[in-house]
């Protein structure tokens, strides 16, 4: 597993060991939540105030081999989610292990 996977499974609320060698093609997801206050950044980016409380949803989906296969997070401002992702991209797959 690479260090990014640990540190996504960290900031999902701590260690989720892998299913023993699951088989080709098998897509595990992994999800967290939490409610937090809006940050500086945010509040500056969507012109809200940082007294506010967002909703916060980390998905990580893993291929049979543990790699990530896709990271989205959305953060939803009181009905107004934000949605980012991280693909990776066809050169980095290749380069798996």
């Amino acid at each position: 597993m690479t260090d990014q996977g640990r540190s996504d499974r960290a900031r999902l609320g701590g260690e989720v060991e892998p299913p023993p060698r699951a088989p080709v093609g098998t897509v595990r997801m992994v999800t967290g939540s939490r409610a937090r206050q809006v940050n500086d950044q945010e509040a500056h980016d969507f012109g809200i105030s940082t007294d506010r409380v967002c909703l916060e949803i980390e998905q990580i989906f893993y291929d049979a081999d543990d790699d990530v296969l896709r990271h989205t997070v959305t953060v939803d401002f009181s009905g107004t989610p934000y949605v980012t992702r991280r693909v990776p991209t066809p050169e980095e797959l290749a380069r798996r292990e």
